[in-house]
């Protein structure tokens, strides 16, 4: 029997400051918070912020823009919640971004040009993650 993910749907505050929006977060990810993601390279700012911290497994040319802007794919594991607020402010300029407890790494190096969606990774291994709708007005939350 296939299951099913239990979806949920938290609705953000339009002004929800950083301490709120990591609580919600602290609320499904008590330890380790890996931070997925395809980050534009016109987000410099953001690569230098997280310079040592983010591991970075390819770039790629992003999907979505004209001219071809790169991105590097890669991740960051998060234990101490202190750079997921600076995501959740840029997702909507980031392709692809997820929120997940669980090591999956490794499988990153699978994605290739053709086929970038990190979200296959979570939805075909039924890893719960949490992701971002759009305008950054609510998150998807999935558990298996």
């Amino acid at each position: 029997m296939k299951s099913i993910p239990k979806k949920q749907e938290i609705l953000l505050d339009e002004e929800i400051d950083e301490q709120e929006f990591v609580s919600i977060i602290n609320s499904f990810y008590k330890q380790d918070c890996y931070i997925y993601a395809i980050i534009p390279e016109y987000e410099q700012d953001l690569l230098n912020e997280l310079s040592n911290d983010f591991s970075e497994v390819n770039k790629f040319p992003l999907p979505r823009s004209f001219p071809r802007e790169m991105g590097c794919m890669g991740y960051v594991k998060d234990s101490l919640k202190k750079y997921i607020y600076d995501f959740y402010l840029r997702s909507t300029t980031m392709d692809y971004l997820v929120f997940s407890e669980t090591d999956v790494s490794d499988q990153l190096s699978n994605l290739t040009k053709k086929s970038l969606d990190i979200y296959k990774i979570f939805e075909s291994n039924k890893i719960p993650h949490i992701t971002i709708g759009p305008d950054g007005q609510w998150l998807n939350v999935r558990v298996y």
